[in-house]
């Protein structure tokens, strides 16, 4: 693919069941004269067991998205997708959304099973390579996962959400940029009713394999930063209830509306003033 592709990757758990996943604005791609269509999906399997099954609409073995193919169908009997997301290098390029789409929840009895003939919601969209359209900074998280163990999430956009009930436990915020990584503080809330004191990119907020969701959270800037470093943060939380809260900013507590509710996932992004 060359110099000018860059790739992010994604591991989402699915529950046994049928899934479509769907490339958002997939139709306005067009494919270029020579060599890989990008922006590029590739989906696959892994686990070492084969849990998923793989194929694109015309029923044939296929596993990427981009240019033409905008819907995989994934049979899955339990397991992890992989998703890996090629991107060009362009600041100017919207993010990659892909929408995942379980097609047998009705059948199943769950969601949207009360009228047949309603569209069921999307279980999940998530962000790959959010744009920096905004000039946001570079950002390494590590979120110790429920069931999962530390996952990585590199650059900005959606940090957990892997599917229903795998709640973060803990997560640390690094960021390559020096800069960044002095200037930027963050804290926790947990189901113990403790709150961390802010802490300092690469240390860990929460507890990780205690088994004991984080409540909320929230990111700033340090008081004491230099003036040269001048940063806003912008973040939102996605909690198991499906609460959805913020975007807030700066330091504000992000909290569910209701008790004891565990934060599934995170959205932030830090930007120069």
């Amino acid at each position: 693919m060359g110099a000018d592709a860059g790739a992010v990757a994604r591991l989402v758990t699915l529950e046994p069941g049928f899934y479509a996943f769907t490339l958002g604005g997939a139709r306005r791609w067009r494919e270029p004269l020579i060599g890989l269509p990008l922006p590029a999906i590739r989906v696959c399997d892994a686990g070492e067991a084969g849990g998923l099954e793989i194929t694109d609409e015309a029923g044939g073995a296929g596993s990427w998205l981009g240019g033409g193919n905008t819907t995989l169908l994934v049979k899955s009997r339990g397991g992890d997708a992989l998703v890996t997301a090629f991107l060009a290098r362009q600041p100017e390029a919207p993010p990659v959304e892909l929408e995942i789409r379980r097609l047998d929840v009705a059948e199943s009895g769950g969601v949207g099973a009360a009228d047949p003939n309603e569209t069921l919601p999307p279980w999940m969209t998530i962000q790959l390579g959010a744009a920096d359209t905004g000039g946001a900074v570079r950002l390494d998280v590590v979120a110790h996962i429920r069931g999962r163990g530390d996952v990585r999430f590199a650059g900005t956009g959606v940090i957990g959400r892997l599917g229903p009930e795998l709640w973060i436990e803990a997560f640390t915020i690094g960021s390559p940029e020096a800069e960044v990584a002095a200037a930027i503080e963050y804290k926790g809330l947990s189901a113990s009713g403790s709150e961390t004191p802010w802490l300092s990119c690469g240390e860990i907020c929460g507890e990780s394999g205690a088994g004991l969701p984080l409540l909320g959270f929230a990111v700033r800037q340090k008081a004491a930063a230099p003036r040269s470093a001048r940063f806003d943060c912008e973040y939102t939380g996605y909690f198991q209830s499906g609460a959805v809260v913020g975007p807030l900013r700066n330091g504000a507590p992000c909290l569910s509306p209701r008790d004891n509710d565990p934060l599934e996932g995170m959205a932030l992004s830090v930007t120069p003033r």
